[in-house]
């Protein structure tokens, strides 16, 4: 679930069905199989989440402004031409 809180002990039997060698992390391998492992649905429905994190306007598109804030949310300082560039 993107987005979502997870207890603890959720995440603790979530991790332990998915560590394919018992070392109680999930390597590259693990994750790729738990990404992979949805189905359609799931997989659109996780896009859209993430792509509504983008679209801060509400408008059905990133736009530049959007971008940008959503980059500084994350860390990332770029001006709205950089945004444009990125966008194209």
């Amino acid at each position: 679930m993107m987005g979502g809180e997870l207890p603890m002990k959720e995440a603790e039997m979530a991790i332990a069905a998915l560590d394919s060698d018992g070392d109680g992390l999930l390597s590259l391998e693990d994750f790729i199989a738990l990404m992979e492992a949805g189905g359609k649905e799931q997989k659109l429905n996780d896009l859209k989440v993430a792509f509504d994190m983008y679209d801060t306007e509400s408008c059905g598109f990133i736009t530049p402004k959007s971008l940008k804030k959503m980059l500084k949310k994350m860390g990332e300082s770029k001006s709205i031409d950089e945004c444009k560039s990125m966008i194209k």
